[in-house]
């Protein structure tokens, strides 16, 4: 069965390249390494309530956070060199597998993590759907990817 929202195959690799400079950026971000990226920046709202407004700000986050979000929905939605029905089943899977873990985990975030710490599971929370599906998906195909050479 061809599924008509999958990015071909060429895909994948341009995905986990931009990917991992990108998923470095993230780790020293979420750890405090910021650097001071300013810009004038278009603003559909401010905070002196004015809309449709240029600000200046730092615009690091933005750096970090669209890169990370396109990688990991390029390399989530590429098309595996043989797609077949057995991926597609094992793609299923483990959306569904993702956004079990991903809710539950933010249900006990929302249960015991109070002020800051809660806006930064927010943030986190954004990339953490695409995450799961990435590292269940690629653990659960090379397993059987190395069962059935196992077997031959």
């Amino acid at each position: 069965m061809e599924s008509k929202f999958l990015l071909p195959h060429r895909y994948k690799l341009i995905g986990w390249l931009l990917l991992v400079p990108s998923f470095i950026m993230g780790v020293l971000w979420m750890a405090g390494v910021r650097a001071v990226v300013n810009a004038p920046v278009f603003a559909l709202w401010s905070t002196n309530q004015e809309v449709f407004t240029i600000i200046h700000k730092n615009i690091y986050n933005e750096i970090v956070m669209i890169p990370l979000l396109i990688s990991l929905m390029i390399v989530t939605f590429a098309k595996e060199k043989h797609e077949d029905e057995y991926i597609m089943k094992l793609r299923l899977d483990s959306l569904v597998w993702s956004i079990y873990i991903n809710f539950t985990l933010l249900i006990i975030a929302i249960t015991f993590i109070f002020r800051d710490g809660y806006y930064n599971i927010m943030i986190y929370n954004q990339f953490t759907v695409l995450i799961f599906f990435i590292i269940r998906f690629n653990i659960v195909l090379y397993k059987n990817k190395h069962q059935l050479d196992n077997e031959k």
